[in-house]
């Protein structure tokens, strides 16, 4: 009997000292991992001190077990989620196949313009009237949901701001991309290629200038998509000035007018004034600029030369000048 209960007792302080050993290799582990993290962090900056602490808590309290549950979890972010997502690739499209459906007639009875509907409606009426408007192709109608951001109703601006959010990043991912396949195409000296990158760069820039005309972007971006814009254009006329419609110079010194950026907005107009004199657009533009920026004799000079050719001037421009006199 002595000699079972000391074999009971050496097998108990083989236990401990196991016990003891795996707590002291445990915090041995714990004391590695502060050391290690804070040397990182001093190199490279980029490690979260709490979840630094917040581990080593839970691997003091948890001996063994959390050392193990945060080395498997490190070992399969390595092996199976190496690879980064590139989100740019993923577009939530909102566009869906329209049946052909009879005709409602009472609710499409009901139908005013949105500044109105702003002003003047309820604000029951005007959530369905918004969010009739962010269901169906709102892109022809951006400025006047931005008109909803500054409605008494908070639900009403949430919707409107929302639906603007998803918009503009759809247009800022489209762009990167066929910025990013326009810098691809440069690179490639073939015919086809250069071809490719006139044709992708037209399509660029009048996208951008679609967009940009329904005046929802900040200053600075304003003036940065007007960048790319000119960047684009300079490329087309170095490549093919032909590419380079009245419309387009329009568009690219219009943008740099919105920006406030005059000077290179009088650089485009008088560009585009060189090279198509018998068309209205030049006019109009160098006419909105010098109205923009006061020069009154310049305004004056342009609307005479404008008067004496025999250019044909529509009702718009018409309006225009009767607005600015």
């Amino acid at each position: 009997m002595p000699d079972e209960r000391r074999v009971g007792n050496i097998m108990e302080a083989l236990g401990e000292e196991q016990f003891l050993f795996l707590l002291l290799l445990n915090l041995i582990i714990v004391i590695l991992y502060l050391l290690l993290s804070f040397v990182l962090k001093i190199c490279r900056r980029k490690t979260n001190v709490k979840g630094v602490w917040l581990k080593s808590t839970v691997m003091l309290l948890c001996p063994v077990v959390g050392v193990c549950f945060f080395s498997m979890g490190y070992l399969c972010n390595k092996v199976i989620f190496h690879a980064k997502v590139d989100l740019n690739d993923v577009i939530f499209s909102k566009e869906r196949v329209r049946p052909r459906m009879a005709a409602e007639e009472e609710s499409e009875s009901n139908i005013v313009p949105i500044e109105e509907a702003v002003a003047i409606t309820d604000k029951d009426s005007l959530r369905g009237m918004i969010m009739n408007v962010v269901r169906g192709n709102m892109k022809s109608s951006l400025s006047a949901v931005s008109l909803a951001l500054g409605s008494d109703d908070p639900e009403t601006a949430h919707y409107a701001a929302a639906a603007l959010q998803a918009v503009l990043s759809e247009f800022q991912i489209s762009i990167q991309k066929k910025y990013d396949q326009i810098m691809l195409q440069k690179e490639c000296g073939t015919e086809e290629g250069r071809l490719a990158l006139l044709e992708l760069s037209e399509e660029t820039v009048d996208f951008l200038a679609e967009f940009m005309e329904q005046r929802l972007l900040t200053e600075s971006e304003q003036k940065t998509y007007a960048g790319i814009m000119e960047e684009l254009c300079d490329l087309l006329l170095k490549e093919d000035a032909g590419r380079m419609t009245p419309k387009r110079f329009e568009a690219v010194s219009m943008q740099f007018l919105e920006a406030g950026d005059y000077e290179k907005c009088r650089k485009w107009c008088l560009e585009a004034y060189a090279r198509y004199p018998e068309e209205l657009i030049p006019y109009r533009c160098l006419l909105k600029l010098c109205f923009t920026t006061g020069e009154r004799e310049a305004f004056f000079r342009f609307l005479n030369e404008l008067r004496v050719s025999d250019i044909t001037i529509d009702r718009a421009t018409l309006e225009m000048i009767r607005v600015f006199l």
